[in-house]
């Protein structure tokens, strides 16, 4: 095994993450160790040879992109590596634990535990943007209370490794419908569903892009409860009709992969979308539309839609 790796610049962020997203198979991964920390982007392949023509590609599209750190990896460093990647983390009541780490992890009592493992598939947990949305499904549950909750319609769209969408069901949601355009993506999240020991049916996933899955499929989902949408900013906008139409009266739209320097551009692109279709009341001060957090680089931004 290969491993190439190098810093970036903070700039290079936002569109390597698009470039990536176009990819079936990505061989690479975007990282950065704390807040603040450097960027870095991280490659794991067969050979040297399938090494050199990734970075010769990837170079192509970016070449102010510095020159890649190579290692040799074993299989134990190999798997170690990708462990490494992978850290237990928690909100509230929620525990996100790498299945490797299911006999160590101390559960508190009462808690609730879901056991992950990425795959080849983008979407670990451990991204900002992931967490984001995580907190924002934690908020959902607490305001609707166990009961509506469990009777609510959620939709995770994007759904990489299934996180968001098993958090859901782990939590009590019994209408979970989750999608991703990477069929390894479908497959990820139907291992990580089995590793939790729910039903197949706990969480219904579905190889599909967005406008497939919520307008053009042969069984479109019923609108939603809360919607959440973690992918990037330019598809959030290029799709915003879509997402908006997909939330049911006093439903929740929860966005995120957003860097915080573009999440006026969401509100923008978002604006008259929620006035046409919600009948939104669109404040005068633009940074004021819309419920937004910050973590880190990222930011989320969630519309509420009234009962009407």
């Amino acid at each position: 095994m290969i491993e190439l790796r190098a810093d970036f610049a903070p700039a290079l962020l936002d569109p390597l993450e698009e470039w990536f997203n176009e990819l079936t198979r990505c061989p690479w991964g975007l990282t950065q160790a704390t807040p603040g920390a450097p960027y870095q982007l991280i490659g794991y392949f067969d050979d040297s040879a399938a090494a050199r023509a990734a970075w010769a590609g990837l170079h192509a599209a970016f070449p102010s992109l510095p020159p890649p750190r190579e290692t040799v990896l074993d299989d134990r460093d190999w798997r170690e590596a990708y462990k490494a990647h992978l850290r237990p983390w928690s909100a509230h009541d929620l525990h996100w634990v790498p299945v490797w780490l299911e006999h160590e992890y101390v559960l508190p009592p009462n808690h609730i535990r879901l056991l992950f493992d990425a795959g080849l598939a983008f979407g670990t947990g451990d991204h900002p943007t992931t967490r984001l949305m995580a907190l924002r499904l934690l908020d959902f549950r607490a305001a609707r209370g166990p009961a509506a909750f469990a009777a609510a319609r959620v939709i995770d769209a994007g759904c990489g490794s299934g996180i968001l969408a098993i958090s859901a069901a782990l939590l009590g949601c019994r209408h979970v419908f989750a999608f991703d355009r990477d069929p390894e993506a479908v497959t990820v999240s139907l291992e990580n569903l089995a590793a939790n020991r729910l039903a197949a049916g706990a969480v219904t996933f579905a190889q599909a892009g967005l406008e497939e899955a919520l307008r053009n499929g042969p069984t479109p989902p019923k609108p939603a409860d809360l919607l959440l949408a973690n992918i990037q900013a330019d598809v959030l906008n290029l799709h915003a009709d879509d997402l908006a139409a997909a939330v049911a009266p006093g439903g929740t739209l929860a966005l995120s992969g957003i860097l915080a320097a573009e999440v006026n551009d969401v509100r923008a692109g978002f604006e008259p979308v929620l006035d046409k279709l919600w009948g939104f009341d669109v404040p005068d001060d633009l940074a004021e539309f819309g419920d937004s957090r910050v973590l880190g680089d990222w930011c989320d931004l969630v519309f509420t839609r009234g009962e009407s």
